[in-house]
């Protein structure tokens, strides 16, 4: 990360096109790295004015004295090009260009980048940007703001990126507001070079870096993504805020879950989460601990805290006895209510007791307005110091730092030990839920991907590449069978990510998933009911009749699905129940299979971060509930086994509530012989499985598809 490292620590900077009229882009960009106390040196270029700010300027970047570590390049997009070949003539090897006019520029634009890119990779040059609002770097041997925005983030231990260089300022205002510190903040804008996972990479050798914030509006290379914060996540979280709709089926979330980065929804719910994670250690566990001076506001808490998943336990019978002799009334539990007048003292010792009872993971302390406010403020952080339990609180409604919750640390901004302070409880119980869950993800172990011995990945290829070559020479996938299968799953509402690819054929797809070690169970699809009885004679009775098209194939509610038809006579009948429900079709012959839990397994290749294995529940349940639940491969068995804890309707699958447990393990080791396949035959654009049943002991795979991307 040495290129990364050049970039935030610059020794001599050059600004190309700093102009001497306040408010360009050039000249403010000049007079803040003058302003911030910039421990190096700072050059004006300016072929039209000797000075800029009072500062000598000079006419060409080729005529600067000094050798440039940092050259930032705020001039018009056409003349980049030329400025960069000047650059990797004096051996500048980090540029930042704030410049528009490419990527958001059209076809010219594009072809502008495309040439500025070039240059700089020929140049050994790291390139940010551009249209890139630029760096800061708080570091007293450095303290760099090389950015055109307006505001200033206090020196911290939060590692900020963002791609949009129009939230630049918004994020420096608010960290300054909420006196949350920066170690470091980068806008990547077009990201040509300089990418998220470049910065990710830094931020885990960095030791100033504790928490990192950051704004993705798009992924460039998801699965490296999800490595890198995999590792980072470990030692410090990571919190994004995920703006725009490139992502389908839940992808974001299963790329952040399954990398362990804490997802936001707000701004404000991003600044909220760093100001907890900035200044509290993590809770231990979700039991929660309130003490304030408003019953109202208790109350809100309480609420807040079960709606996010977290606890305010009742404590225990000693405790209560001594909260309610501090209290001077009743018994009291938790939420702990001192009243609007509370007495300092007592509000103190209130806190230490449920702090010290061993009963709670956190603490939220509501302060209203007091004649003695700073001293119950002062009794807050106190207990925040001298404990190891994260602590919160909501004082006088206050988002930010109130300096009665401040700890100064060597540079006067809040250090650790501090105590944020929410503007409601609401607020403060989803940072610390987000919280809580980010503790739990980290102390849990990784999971390791399960090694599987009984796969022919080779094999697999060569089908693969051989179907995939019929489709190039005949526009279609040549099995030696067709027609007898119909056109598969994506003519029958199978929802494909794209219209790309075909479905193979049956026989094609049955041998695929047999080569990692996978048996779809017999059936044959038939045009009449003579050929169905012909099938039922073959396969054995009973069978399982049903329409093919995958609409209405596991809907027995509807008619469409006729089970445990034992003869000649019942078939007749079946076949005209069938026909009545849902009319015309080719049906589908099985020999019954085992009772089980009906769920959908399902891989795709997400356009925005590859492969990505789901389930959900089948049959009609499963279509009332929600999306399925998604992880990023590779798939460990910590992921298979949260996918099944999380996916709706779990109970059905892990027992409870009367239900007995199905067979989770046959079901996770599915799920990583899917995951398996996707990743040994790249080719394949799409399995579905659906159903799966999943049985006491064992699963049984109904039926199966799999599609082919696009061969070119």
């Amino acid at each position: 990360m040495r290129g990364i490292d050049r970039l935030l620590h610059p020794r001599v900077v050059a600004v190309v096109g700093a102009s001497r009229e306040p408010g360009t882009v050039g000249h403010e960009v000049f007079r803040r790295l003058l302003a911030s106390g910039f421990t190096g040196t700072v050059y004006p270029v300016n072929p039209a004015a000797s000075h800029v700010a009072s500062v000598y300027a000079y006419r060409d970047l080729a005529d600067v004295p000094a050798p440039v570590d940092l050259a930032v390049l705020a001039v018009p997009a056409p003349g980049v090009a030329a400025v960069l070949r000047t650059c990797v003539a004096r051996g500048v090897r980090s540029v930042i260009v704030v410049s528009s006019g490419f990527a958001d520029a059209g076809p010219a634009g594009l072809a502008r980048l495309a040439e500025v890119v070039q240059i700089a990779r020929d140049g050994g040059i790291r390139l940010l940007g551009p249209n890139a609002m630029g760096v800061i770097n708080t570091a007293p041997t450095s303290r760099l703001h090389a950015t055109f925005a307006v505001g200033s983030p206090p020196v911290g231990r939060v590692g900020v990126l963002t791609q949009s260089g129009a939230l630049a300022g918004t994020f420096l205002t608010d960290a300054a507001r909420r006196a949350i510190g920066f170690s470091t903040f980068v806008s990547t804008g077009d990201r040509s070079d300089v990418s998220t996972n470049d910065l990710l990479e830094y931020w885990q050798d960095d030791p100033r870096t504790e928490v990192v914030l950051v704004h993705l509006q798009s992924f460039g290379n998801p699965r490296r993504f999800a490595r890198i914060a995999r590792r980072l996540g470990r030692t410090t979280p990571v919190v994004a805020l995920k703006s725009g709709r490139d992502l389908t089926d839940g992808a974001a979330d299963a790329l952040f879950t399954g990398a362990g980065v804490i997802r936001v929804d707000t701004l404000n719910q991003l600044f909220d989460t760093a100001a907890l994670l900035a200044h509290q250690p993590l809770p231990a566990g979700r039991r929660v601990g309130v003490v304030g001076t408003s019953s109202a506001l208790a109350a809100l808490a309480t609420d807040a805290c079960h709606s996010y998943g977290l606890r305010v336990p009742r404590l225990s019978s000693p405790t209560r006895a001594a909260l309610a002799e501090i209290v001077g009334h009743g018994d009291t539990g938790n939420p702990v209510d001192l009243g609007p007048l509370a007495d300092p003292e007592r509000f103190d010792a209130a806190l230490r007791r449920v702090v010290g009872s061993g009963e709670v993971d956190a603490l939220l302390a509501l302060v209203t307005p007091h004649a003695q406010v700073d001293r119950l403020g002062a009794a807050v952080r106190a207990v925040a110091l001298e404990h190891g339990l994260p602590v919160l609180a909501s004082y006088l409604g206050h988002d930010g730092m109130p300096a009665a919750l401040a700890v100064p640390d060597d540079e006067g901004s809040p250090g650790r030990g501090s105590v944020p302070s929410y503007s409601s409880p609401e607020s403060a119980a989803l940072a610390l839920s987000r919280a809580a869950d980010h503790a739990a993800w980290r102390a849990r172990e990784q999971g390791r991907v399960p090694e599987l011995t009984d796969i022919d990945a080779e094999h697999a290829r060569a089908l693969a590449d051989h179907a995939a070559t019929d489709h190039a020479a005949t526009g279609h996938i040549a099995t030696g069978q067709e027609g007898a299968t119909g056109s598969g799953p994506a003519a029958a509402g199978a929802r494909p990510v794209s219209h790309v690819g075909d479905w193979l054929a049956e026989p094609v797809a049955h041998a695929l998933l047999a080569d990692v070690g996978l048996r779809a169970w017999p059936s044959a699809r038939v045009a009449t009911r003579d050929a169905a009885l012909a099938a039922a004679h073959d396969l054995g009775w009973p069978v399982a009749l049903k329409i093919a098209d995958e609409r209405f194939r596991s809907r027995l509610d509807v008619g469409a699905v006729q089970l445990g038809v034992g003869d000649a006579s019942e078939l007749a009948a079946a076949w005209q129940t069938v026909r009545a429900a849902v009319g015309p079709g080719d049906m589908l012959v099985q020999p019954m299979a085992p009772g089980g839990v009906s769920t959908v397994v399902r891989m795709h290749q997400d356009p925005a971060v590859g492969p990505l294995v789901s389930l959900r529940l089948g049959g009609a349940v499963g279509d009332l509930l929600a999306d399925p639940v998604a992880r990023i491969l590779p798939l460990t068995d910590r992921d298979a086994t949260d996918l099944i804890a999380t996916v709706r309707g779990s109970v059905l699958l892990l027992g409870g509530s009367g239900a007995p447990a199905a067979d989770t393990s046959a079901l996770a080791d599915l799920l990583h012989r899917v995951a398996r396949l996707a990743e040994e035959v790249p080719a394949i654009a799409e399995i579905l499985l659906d159903p799966v049943l999943v049985g006491r002991r064992g699963v049984v795979l109904l039926h199966a598809g799999i599609r082919l991307g696009n061969p070119d």
